[in-house]
């Protein structure tokens, strides 16, 4: 992941970290289609592109383990977009899915955080649940 946001440092870079049919785990990246315009500080995964690794996934009895996408000259935390572009309704799009942000800061990878999403937010990978009352 690291490599990868190192290697376009004027776009965000995105993608997924899957686990193949064989138990080989993999850093794919999938095309960010968000305008020229926005592809500094936003990504969108390419659908197509998407589809067709989930596709494959499905096949091999493959699964996604997290997306990740990096941040330029910006923290590796979730910024307002990350958060609404990873729930629908209030509901994980990724339920079980772990989100990665890399930190890319002139130039270099600077610094990986791993989040999930849980309750309208995403929270560290670490944390402990959020109470439910």
């Amino acid at each position: 992941m690291a490599r990868l946001a190192e290697g376009q440092p004027g776009r965000e870079v995105c993608g997924f970290v899957v686990r193949r049919g064989a138990g080989a785990v993999e850093v794919l990246e999938v095309a960010n289609v968000a305008a020229p315009d926005r592809a500094a500080a936003a990504f969108e995964l390419d659908p197509a592109e998407e589809l067709r690794l989930l596709q494959r996934l499905a096949a091999e009895g493959g699964e996604v383990l997290a997306i990740f996408h990096s941040h330029l000259d910006a923290p590796a935390i979730p910024s307002p977009s990350d958060v609404a572009g990873a729930f629908g309704d209030g509901v994980p799009l990724w339920p079980g899915v772990e989100h990665v942000i890399v930190s890319v800061r002139a130039g270099r990878a600077a610094e990986v955080r791993r989040y999930r999403a849980v309750q309208g937010a995403l929270v560290p990978a670490g944390a402990p649940e959020p109470n439910c009352a």
